[in-house]
């Protein structure tokens, strides 16, 4: 899951865009105020456009901005859940992202996850990789038909911090639930994500309001392959039968 270290492409471009001005940061207006990453945050809408709705908010005591975005990915929930918790292919949809692995599983539904996120050569000589630690929960509700994925930064002995890499955090959510189309799922998607070290927040903030859309066209071109299978978890959860299973993966 892991949405959140696809905005570190823009690493990529920090020499070329240095030199532009911090106009590009924005300033929020009030709207109705959410939980994030123990702040409080407010929610504005900035576009609507191929299905897919999005937004900004400034998060209290970051200069870094959260993003969100809300929409359909036409595939099956169990399948949809099953692209967004499975670290295998993680690589397969999230932009940069070198490596994704569990660490230490806590239960079936909560695992720390490590990812590992590239920069483009030729400045991967200048600008270290990032690298990120997350506690992971998976929650559905039976009643309400939601199933939340969330990411929290953490830290784990298994996993220290390496020289050789800058320790991001990500805040990162996933909320889905069915369409009344049974192959369409509706995705809300939230994200805060610091890189740390010396990159101005300014250029943070220009760069990483494209996730939303990346994460959508992410999953979406996903879903279309057809041999992603339901994960056992996801079957559990969802009660899920074989002939379910088979269609998800169709």
């Amino acid at each position: 899951m892991k949405p959140i270290w696809i905005v570190f492409l823009f690493l990529s471009f920090i020499p070329a865009l240095t030199l532009a001005g911090p106009s590009t940061t924005v300033t929020p207006s009030p709207t109705i105020p959410v939980s994030l990453s123990s702040s409080v945050v407010q929610w504005n809408k900035c576009s609507n456009d191929n299905g897919l709705t999005t937004y900004w908010s400034k998060v209290e005591g970051s200069q870094v901005i959260a993003f969100r975005g809300e929409g359909i990915v036409n595939a099956p929930m169990e399948k949809v859940a099953s692209i967004i918790i499975d670290t295998a292919r993680g690589a397969e949809w999230i932009n940069s992202l070198v490596e994704s692995k569990v660490i230490r599983p806590i239960s079936d539904t909560e695992f720390i996850e490590y990812d590992h996120v590239g920069i483009p050569f030729p400045f991967d000589s200048v600008i270290s990789d990032r690298d990120f630690v997350s506690d992971v929960n998976i929650h559905f509700d039976p009643k309400t038909q939601w199933m939340t994925v969330s990411y929290k930064p953490t830290t784990d002995p298994s996993m220290p911090k390496l020289k050789k890499y800058a320790r991001g955090i990500v805040d990162c959510e996933f909320k889905i639930t069915r369409m009344s189309i049974q192959s369409q799922t509706y995705v809300e998607a939230r994200v805060f994500t610091d890189p740390k070290g010396n990159i101005p927040k300014w250029l943070v903030n220009f760069f990483q309001q494209g996730w939303p859309q990346d994460t959508f066209e992410g999953l979406r071109k996903q879903s279309m392959k057809k041999d992603i299978g339901t994960l056992p978890v996801v079957a559990r959860l969802l009660g899920v039968t074989t002939e379910e299973k088979v269609a998800a993966k169709n």
